[in-house]
């Protein structure tokens, strides 16, 4: 059967687009070092791709709010650690305060409860990184503590916050100041301080009035400290189950991630074999092309 020379040429330079289709292909994956570059390379590989990928991408989510909670909880942890101290001071305080003291010492007692006070009063406003009050409930922005006679007037809600680190769980990340500070009861440490100052500058109770005042202060002031630990020990086992949600959801990734490479890496050593075939069966394919258009019974067909 005759070939004519438009079929020839048809014939050949089909070919040779066919190799050249097939050399940029392998180029692009070994610039993208991706054996899917195009989802028709491989549909159903390219459908397992994507349903990793996406579950490496919940994963960075997951992680990122994990890390977000820890470094809230830690902010609450260090806040805690400096409110039991100041709590823990005054209470050392008022039980130095008993024994009838002069006039004097309880005048230097008073001012030094004064500063405990004004320093609870701080760690209380305590914001975060964004400029929330840590201890406002749901009221962030909203001063939590405003300072008045006595006990300091809570302002927030008493709200607690969680974040959601997986699916369907969700962890606390902050504990409401009325929580912390028992606003409203007996063992307010703010109402307990404000409380003994008062005593400590009446001239007018002394003896066993004095002594009772001075009891109810240490006990109050004991109160709210085992309150204040028993919430920071709350926080540490918080801490403790985020870095185990955080070793968890790694190796989530990690496995979600292996999956995407095992089905999209590209073989490197592999691509770069193929790449010299085609690169040798293009050039081959193009000279016999040029050589066999230059025949003369060629020219003549």
């Amino acid at each position: 059967m005759r070939i004519s020379t438009s079929q020839y040429y048809t014939s050949n330079l089909a070919a040779m687009q066919n190799k050249q289709a097939e050399l940029l292909n392998v180029q692009q994956q070994m610039a993208t070092g991706r054996r899917i570059v195009n989802p028709s390379d491989d549909p159903v590989g390219a459908v397992r791709a994507l349903e990793n990928a996406r579950g490496v991408a919940l994963s960075n989510n997951n992680l990122e709010n994990i890390n977000k909670a820890d470094i809230q909880n830690k902010t609450e942890s260090t806040v805690l650690d400096a409110i039991r101290k100041v709590v823990d001071t005054a209470r050392s305080t008022a039980i130095g305060a008993t024994g009838n003291p002069s006039t004097q010492e309880r005048e230097s007692f008073a001012n030094f409860l004064e500063q405990m006070y004004t320093d609870l009063h701080g760690y209380a406003n305590t914001t975060d990184a964004q400029g929330n009050y840590i201890f406002a409930g749901f009221k962030g922005t909203t001063v939590p503590f405003q300072q008045v006679t006595g006990a300091a007037n809570y302002q927030g809600d008493n709200a607690k916050r969680y974040v959601a680190i997986s699916s369907g769980r969700q962890i606390q990340v902050s504990d409401p100041g009325s929580d912390v500070f028992s606003t409203g009861t007996a063992n307010d440490p703010f109402a307990v301080i404000s409380q003994l100052v008062t005593d400590l500058r009446n001239p007018g109770l002394t003896g066993a009035s004095f002594d009772a005042q001075v009891t109810t202060a240490v006990n109050g002031l004991s109160n709210a400290y085992d309150r204040i630990v028993n919430i920071s020990d709350h926080v540490a086992v918080r801490s403790q189950e985020l870095q185990i949600a955080k070793e968890a959801e790694t190796q989530y990734k990690n496995q979600y991630q292996n999956e995407v490479d095992r089905v999209e890496k590209v073989d490197t050593y592999k691509a770069a074999v193929e790449l010299q075939l085609l690169q040798t069966a293009l050039e081959a394919t193009q000279k016999a092309f040029m050589n066999a258009s230059q025949l003369s019974l060629f020219k003549l067909l």
